[in-house]
């Protein structure tokens, strides 16, 4: 409800309702299913294209049907995992086509030996292929001109029209497909932050048991509770390419645009997380050792240590979104707090153990300031 003055009086009014944003709890089991296999939805929606391109072809007549097959591939060609690829590759085909058939017809006035005119068209054509507006549909260029060349040297006229047009009536029929059902990977990109949130929570509990252990381990220990982030992070980032590039032209946006807003935020936050759980498992894999020298109270650092981490991965798998609840907040910052007084207590500052235990603290107050809300910001991470 918000206020609006008229004249000397303040009158209520309400904003228009909106219908609720769906929320990612209440899609259906078989769209999850769905979701999770992009393939045989693409799958899908191309066989769809090529039978309509298909049948409205053979209604049209003419020399058109008897070349009907091209539809078809421009339908294949053109149905994609997001909306703005097809147009993309729609429009690239039919360049790729009409540079191949332009390619052969001027071949054919040259009117050259069969061999050296199909050397040619596939050299020449193989050249423009590496055109960059082309992408990955260069290699068609060589193939039509010898499409046209040689297979339409007998209606010279009549078969590179077809096999244009046709190609980019198929083309238009695939585009005009995906629009009408176009793909939003919203519940993948979930599920890349899931796998993700939780590998970083299992990194850290690995490094929080091995700190807290009883027994010293060894380096090859240590290096065996690394974990490989990258595989995930990449995922995350594909995934999150995927979505940016689904959102334009997508009709299904305008009500998903809180949750896609949302996802982008938290894949930014787990993409910083990660880094900073990579710089703190490389130090202990490789540092971990020095948390023990010197030290007057041989694992004291270490137990901090360890139950710093342990906290940090409490409140990653606690975490729904960018930021996380002022709880866990509050619980992990009390943990790096104890370790920032055990450092001083001990008098570490100056050894070894301190400097490592110094470049937990700091990476974790790191990680804890980006996944503070802004209401929180002057009090979490303390003595940031």
């Amino acid at each position: 409800m918000r206020a609006r003055r008229v004249g000397d009086r303040t009158q209520m009014f309400r904003a228009p309702s909106l219908p609720p944003a769906p929320q990612l709890s209440t899609i259906s089991p078989w769209r999850r299913w769905l979701a999770e296999r992009p393939r045989a939805v693409l799958a899908v929606k191309t066989a769809l294209a090529a039978a309509l391109a298909w049948l409205a072809v053979r209604e049209i007549g003419g020399f058109l049907a008897e070349y009907p097959w091209y539809a078809p591939l421009g339908a294949v060609v053109a149905v994609t995992n997001t909306v703005a690829d097809s147009a993309r590759d729609a429009a690239r085909a039919v360049c790729a086509v009409l540079l191949g058939a332009g390619l052969a017809f001027g071949v054919r006035l040259l009117d050259l030996p069969s061999p050296v005119g199909l050397a040619v068209v596939v050299g020449v054509g193989t050249v423009l292929g590496g055109l960059r507006f082309l992408h990955d549909l260069g290699s068609w260029v060589p193939v039509s001109g010898l499409f046209v060349l040689l297979v339409g040297g007998s209606d010279p006229v009549h078969y590179p029209a077809a096999y244009l047009g046709l190609t980019a009536f198929g083309a238009l029929v695939g585009v005009a497909v995906n629009l009408a059902f176009p793909p939003l990977p919203v519940l993948r990109t979930s599920s890349a932050e899931s796998r993700l949130r939780a590998l970083l929570a299992e990194q850290l509990d690995a490094l929080a048991d091995g700190l807290m252990s009883e027994q010293v381990l060894s380096t090859e220990e240590w290096r065996a509770r690394h974990h490989d982030l990258l595989p995930r992070i990449r995922e995350l980032e594909g995934v999150l390419a995927e979505l940016n590039d689904a959102r334009r032209a997508n009709w299904r946006v305008a009500r998903w645009r809180e949750v896609t807003d949302r996802q982008h935020e938290q894949a930014r936050a787990l993409h910083q997380l990660s880094l900073l759980v990579e710089d703190v498992s490389s130090l202990i894999v490789h540092r971990a050792h020095l948390l023990r020298i010197d030290a007057d109270d041989g694992g004291s650092l270490m137990a901090h240590a360890g139950e710093t981490l342990e906290a940090m991965a409490d409140l990653l798998r606690a975490l729904e979104g960018p930021t996380a609840h002022e709880e866990d907040l509050v619980r992990a910052d009390e943990a790096v707090q104890r370790l920032a007084t055990a450092i001083r207590e001990n008098n570490a500052g100056s050894r070894q153990d301190g400097f490592v235990a110094a470049s937990i603290v700091t990476s974790v107050r790191r990680a804890l300031a980006s996944l503070t809300p802004e209401e929180l910001a002057d009090r979490i991470p303390s003595h940031w």
